[in-house]
């Protein structure tokens, strides 16, 4: 958002909001984390970051908001707290990632804008063989992607995007949707992927 304090009061409206469908579809083929790494890009209100916590993974929540961390942190019982690490920064700027078993990223990549090509590159190189990922990618028939800081793609370059995955989500969602910035047209590509194990 253009607004210095916008992303703030947007994270401060979605707290009492359920977890979004593609943590639900994802969780639903990765299962209980048993203590395996997720990371979660853009975590916003920390929604998402609970409902995975909730399901026994350890989490490396990510996002440039000052205001998130507090947010997520007060929501959390103090067991779920314990397998949480928080970093405030824009996660394009990040150079690497340690190997994580699962990347989260609702809503968030297409925001890297130019630093997009690195970011999908250091996480397709952190995501260990077996790992699941769930992201939406904005089209380019999106409102959103004549923005100058917005990475937006075709629905054939999103799919050269997961060729070294195996694809198990690709669902594409065209329609008019009001947000932060008003009514918009939404074209955005839902994805839940895992590196194959061989």
């Amino acid at each position: 958002m253009d607004e210095p304090d916008g992303w703030s009061r947007y994270n401060a409206t979605q707290v009492d909001r359920e977890p979004r469908a593609l943590v639900k579809s994802m969780l639903g083929h990765a299962g209980d984390g048993h203590g395996r790494l997720a990371v979660d890009l853009g975590f916003g209100s920390g929604v998402e970051t609970e409902a995975l916590l909730r399901r026994g993974w350890c989490v490396l929540a990510i996002d440039a908001d000052p205001t998130a961390a507090e947010l997520l942190t007060q929501r959390l019982s103090e067991e779920n707290a314990a397998r949480l690490s928080i970093l405030t920064s824009d996660f394009a700027d990040i150079d690497a990632l340690s190997e994580v078993d699962l990347v989260h990223a609702a809503w968030s990549l297409p925001y890297a804008g130019d630093a997009f090509p690195q970011l999908w590159a250091n996480l397709m190189s952190a995501l260990v063989p077996g790992g699941w990922i769930g992201c939406e990618l904005f089209g380019d028939r999106d409102t959103m992607s004549s923005h100058p800081r917005i990475a937006a793609h075709t629905e054939a370059e999103a799919r050269g995007l997961l060729e070294p995955l195996s694809v198990v989500e690709f669902d594409t969602i065209e329609q008019a949707d009001m947000s932060a910035r008003g009514l918009q047209h939404r074209h955005v590509f839902s994805v839940v992927a895992r590196r194959p194990i061989d």
